[in-house]
């Protein structure tokens, strides 16, 4: 399975490879237009969320609704057009500037005076648009007849495109016939006509730029327009806009102070029209209450949930007017904010080295880059994020489903390689993550126990195979978990030797108290199994040696085999020091290192001897470990004063005094070795003085 380095540089590089594949993979369908209607719908909510607002008041709406058509007598589907007359008669008359018919006069009335009277009207007024049809299938263009083309000032196509959806959002500025000799015939949109007459600008198009075209003379403050479309700004519903009944323009019924100056549009409201539109506005309207009473219905009026044509038109003219153009990103600025989400969403993959979990950073980055794209949409360019964000949550959910997988992986390989080494809390807390295993080789300071069963070899040739292996067995399974319980990780089995270590992988600055700790936890269980009706394990005796230093540790081997193990001189030094037991008839054996780092008040050490062993050159202090502070008897207290002072005088070389202290200290413990290794070197001393060089320090050359 590989170390966790290897590990984790295949989770980084699927990662990395997922977050492209899902990058092109948006990207491709963005391409083809997959996430054309989420656009559209985001386009609206971001209409929604910029809010309604109320127009300049250049444009004023005078609507054909069923107040009119009652009052006035509409008869057979169509307005009078002596009516009509009379009503440019009356916005002239108040100073109306230009006056736009969202009407078609593509047929004579009934009555040719009808005619002859609005044609007068228009002649007279001299500032109305006419609308027009640019396009109808299997027909052509509609257009006034005469006698309206000639009196009218401009005409405009009022054909409005639909989106995939069915809304209105934008309207061509043009419409391009091909003529004979090869040359095209621009007809302007009946709001771009409007425009230019009620600015005055010469219909002069100057299409030289690239990012942009221009209406209007060379000697004009020309109107700058964006390729290729217009998007409309809509400042909300029809509400925005002064708004006068036909039937009171008619009869005169409104002050002239409405109209003056300003640009005044004529149009039906009448449903049997139809001429609605879904706007981004009208498409989050609050529908009406859908129940009056339980079980009561109410229908709703069709131009709650749309748009007049009329409005739409106004709406246009005043986003013409007011230059607040929207310009959409284009394929290149797609691309770039697909690339910077995929760099942002990178951050989806690594979860749990992050601040944050993945879930609120996904919300935090939806956050930013919607309110990043609103700001940009205020300021009048539309970055569509649907993309983005599906990206985002693509990455998301792929980074949850990769981050599962190399959870699974890296528990397996957790479990593979600590489980037999170190304590089930220590394993359980590396899979939690609370702990991290870097098996890498390094230095550390670690501390190192070395145990051995004293003459276990004079044993087992006395025991057959079967009960040396229930031996042992018994044996491991009472040692090792006191090991493991104070966090000790195995090293391995020699036999019947055991090497183990402290403050790794689960770093710990008490290291040698663990250390200490267990060595007497595992006397204590040996003394409980040599009770055990065992062969052989009344016999059962340990030494222990351990020591504290700077060690190599990690995952050491070959690709085949790789184990979890410490090298160096203080993993021998502590082999050294177990061997040593033997010389000093002592159980437990300490370093000078390990007895400096040991907490004050809780071991009770005896200084043994400084020495100096295979492979070191310089001398050590040697500390045997007699038990808990707590536990000393006061015998034992008064044994290892004896004991302390027989030292001192044997380093000054006073054997007298430092045999008689050995003395009554065997005398107190007749069982203790060291006590006993001393008056046997005094007597040594006495026959044999030591040269006057002699610095007390005893030497061991075999290991």
């Amino acid at each position: 399975m590989g170390d966790a380095a290897a590990l984790e540089r295949r989770y980084r590089r699927n990662a990395a490879l997922c977050g492209l594949a899902l990058l092109l993979a948006v990207a491709l369908a963005a391409s083809l237009g997959a996430f054309h209607w989420l656009d559209l719908l985001t386009y609206d909510l971001q209409v929604q969320l910029r809010g309604a607002s109320t127009a300049s008041g250049r444009v004023v709406l005078v609507y054909m609704d069923e107040a009119s058509a009652g009052e006035l007598g509409r008869a057979q589907g169509y307005w009078s057009r002596r009516q009509l007359a009379a009503a440019l008669q009356q916005l002239n008359a108040a100073g109306a500037e230009i006056i736009g018919l969202d009407l078609l006069l593509t047929r004579p009335a009934q009555q040719p005076e009808d005619d002859v009277e609005l044609a007068t009207a228009m002649e007279q007024a001299g500032n109305v648009v006419v609308a027009r049809v640019a396009a109808v299938p299997g027909v052509g263009s509609l257009e006034a007849i005469a006698p309206f083309s000639d009196a009218m000032l401009g005409d405009g196509f009022i054909d409005l495109p639909l989106d995939r959806d069915g809304s209105l959002r934008r309207i061509r500025f043009l419409a391009a016939e091909p003529l004979a000799d090869g040359s095209l015939s621009l007809t302007p949109a009946f709001a771009l006509e409007l425009t230019r007459t009620y600015l005055n600008l010469a219909y002069q198009f100057d299409f030289s730029p690239t990012d942009h075209f221009l209406l209007g003379a060379d000697d004009q403050q020309r109107l700058r327009l964006p390729y290729p479309e217009l998007w409309i700004h809509f400042l909300g519903g029809e509400a925005s806009f002064p708004r006068l009944s036909y039937a009171d323009v008619v009869n005169g019924r409104f002050d002239p102070q409405q109209v003056a100056g300003r640009i005044v549009l004529i149009g039906s409201r009448l449903a049997s029209d139809k001429d609605l539109f879904s706007t981004p506005f009208t498409r989050y309207r609050s529908q009406r209450q859908p129940f009056e009473r339980l079980f009561a219905r109410v229908v709703a009026d069709v131009q709650e949930q749309r748009e007049t044509g009329l409005a739409c038109h106004a709406q246009a003219i005043e986003t013409l007017l007011a230059g607040r153009f929207l310009q959409p990103a284009g394929p290149a600025a797609r691309l770039a904010l697909l690339l910077l989400c995929g760099l942002a969403g990178q951050l989806l993959f690594y979860r749990r080295s992050l601040p944050l979990p993945a879930a609120p950073l996904l919300a935090l980055l939806l956050i930013l880059f919607a309110g990043g794209s609103q700001g940009a949409f205020l300021a009048g360019y539309w970055l569509p994020l649907p993309a983005a964000l599906l990206l985002l949550v693509g990455q998301f959910v792929a980074g949850h489903l990769l981050q599962k997988n190399h959870e699974k992986q890296r528990s397996q390989w957790i479990t593979q390689v600590f489980g037999r080494y170190v304590s089930t809390s220590i394993v359980e807390r590396l899979l939690r993550g609370e702990l991290t295993a870097d098996l890498r080789g390094q230095r550390a300071e670690l501390t190192i126990f070395f145990a051995d069963l004293r003459d276990f070899t004079r044993l087992a040739e006395e025991l057959d195979a079967r009960q040396t292996a229930e031996l042992l067995n018994r044996y491991f399974s009472c040692m090792l978990p006191e090991l493991l319980r104070q966090q000790g990780t195995l090293d391995k089995l020699i036999g019947d030797a055991i090497l183990a270590f402290f403050g790794a992988p689960l770093p710990s600055p008490q290291h040698p108290a663990q250390a200490a700790r267990a060595a007497l936890a595992l006397l204590q269980r040996l003394e409980t199994l040599r009770q055990e009706p065992l062969a052989g394990a009344d016999r059962l005796d340990l030494a222990i040696g351990i020591n504290s230093g700077e060690v190599t540790i990690g995952n050491l081997g070959c690709d085949s085999f790789m184990d979890y193990t410490v090298i160096g001189d203080t993993v021998n030094l502590a082999s050294r020091l177990e061997g040593l037991n033997r010389v000093y008839g002592t159980r437990i054996l300490l370093s000078g290192a390990t007895a400096a780092r040991l907490p004050d008040h809780e071991f009770c050490l005896r200084l043994l001897d400084r020495v100096t062993v295979k492979g070191k050159q310089h001398p050590i202090d040697l500390y045997e470990l007699v038990g808990e502070e707590r536990s000393i008897s006061p015998a034992q207290r008064q044994m290892l004063q004896h004991f302390a002072s027989g030292g001192t005088a044997w380093r000054q070389r006073d054997w007298a005094r430092a045999r008689a202290e050995f003395e009554q200290a065997l005398a107190l413990a007749p069982l203790d070795g060291p006590s006993r290794l001393y008056l046997q070197r005094v007597a040594e001393c006495e026959q044999r003085p030591p040269a006057a060089d002699w610095d007390g320090l005893s030497h061991f050359q075999h290991k």
